[in-house]
C-alpha cells in the first residue's frame, strides 16, 4: 500500500501525480532545487499534503532541477507511537528502535570521521 517514487524535474517542467485508489496520504521531500506544489517548497524541506485521493500538482519553480522522493499510502489501521527520530506501532518497538537508533550514533561517533573522497558517510549495519 506505499508508493515512493524518485523524481527529477527540469526547470520549469510541470508534472501530475495521480495516487492509486485508496491511497489518501501523500508527502514529498526536496532534496535539490525549488518546487511550486500550491505552495513554494525549497531543498531541505519536507512537506506533507492534506488528506485525499486528489492529483498533485508539482512545478519545477528555479533555475536548477528539482529533484524529490514523493510518497503516497493508503492509511494503516495502527496506532502511532512517536519517537524523536522514529515512528512504530507499540509502544515496545518504538523503545527498541530508538536504543538501536542511540547505538548506531555512538558507533559513528566512536568511528570518528568517515567521509570518503566523494563524501559519503557510510552507514553501519
Amino acid at each position: 500500500g506505499v508508493n515512493y517514487l524518485l523524481v527529477t524535474l527540469r526547470p520549469g517542467e510541470r508534472w501530475t501525480y495521480r495516487p492509486p485508489s485508496g491511497h489518501d496520504v501523500g508527502w514529498l521531500a526536496l532534496a535539490k532545487g525549488q518546487l511550486d506544489a500550491g505552495t513554494r517548497v525549497e531543498a531541505g524541506e519536507m512537506v506533507v499534503f492534506e488528506p485525499g485521493e486528489v492529483p498533485i500538482v508539482l512545478q519545477a519553480s528555479g533555475t536548477t532541477d528539482a529533484v524529490f522522493v514523493l510518497g503516497s499510502a493508503a492509511p494503516h489501521p495502527h496506532h502511532l507511537h512517536l519517537g524523536s527520530y522514529s515512528v512504530h506501532t507499540s509502544e515496545q518497538a518504538l523503545e527498541a528502535g530508538e536504543r538501536r537508533i542511540a547505538e548506531i550514533g555512538r558507533r559513528l561517533k566512536d568511528a570518528g570521521d568517515r567521509t570518503t573522497s566523494v563524501g559519503t558517510v557510510p552507514v553501519f549495519r
